[in-house]
């Protein structure tokens, strides 16, 4: 598999604040890399360096993708607008046609799971199906690599375990290459093929975990998968 995405020897401070020092890893193609760490230590400013978003003070980001589809903890959807307006929005310059639009969202919002609930506003949604809105809408641009910067965390417990086995599914499905930001660290092992373990902030790649070929069934963890939830818990209890 080819990296999408790598990073060199990337430093980046905010204000004379040091965030990221030294970080080098890399995201293939096809795989999701569950990204861990203290709270505060930089996660969300690495998606937005693999993004683009942000450059590097020292090092280098190499991107191989074309477009990026990113997914927030929050679902940010227009309160005025029903779920199909939500996914269509972001084609408004790419498919002027409205009736190919509204069909391309209606498979979007069916491939999430959220057939028949096309004119529903967010107040009328749950927590769990405004973010699969959110999802429709970046699986809406097409994107080769696919950012999550903690999706579930304002969810209750039991639907975060559903939602996650939904987007394995769906990422599987899709043959997406993600990077998933996540403090669970249950949420990092169930969902990942890869573990990148941060350091406090400034941040370092404390260590990689390969996770596949752990046998795992949802939230079910095998004995070696829970020997490395043991061993990433530890680290992040030291900092």
């Amino acid at each position: 598999m080819k990296p999408l995405v790598t990073l060199h020897e990337v430093y980046k401070s905010f204000h004379h604040l040091p965030v990221l020092e030294g970080i080098v890893c890399d995201v293939k193609e096809g795989e999701v890399v569950s990204l861990v760490g203290p709270s505060g230590c930089g996660k969300s400013t690495l998606l937005r360096l693999m993004s683009g978003v942000e450059t590097p003070d020292r090092g280098q980001v190499e991107r191989r993708f074309r477009r990026v589809g990113f997914v927030f903890q929050e679902p940010r959807l227009l309160p005025w607008r029903a779920a199909l307006e939500n996914v269509t929005l972001v084609l408004l310059d790419t498919v002027l046609d409205r009736d190919r639009r509204e069909a391309q969202a209606r498979d979007l919002l069916a491939r999430v799971g959220l057939g028949g609930f096309e004119t529903y506003y967010p107040a009328q949604l749950s927590g769990g199906m405004c973010q699969r809105v959110a999802i429709a809408r970046a699986l809406a641009v097409e994107p080769d690599f696919f950012l999550l910067d903690e999706p579930f965390a304002g969810l209750d417990f039991a639907l975060r375990m559903r939602m996650i086995e939904f987007l394995r599914r769906l990422l599987d499905e899709e043959a997406r290459t993600a990077v998933y930001v996540t403090h669970d660290v249950r949420e990092a092992l169930a969902l990942g093929d890869r573990l990148v373990l941060l350091s406090a902030r400034p941040a370092q790649v404390r260590h990689i975990f390969d996770l596949r070929g752990q046998p795992r069934d949802g939230w079910q963890l095998g004995a070696g998968l829970r020997q490395i939830e043991a061993e990433v818990m530890t680290a992040l209890l030291a900092d």
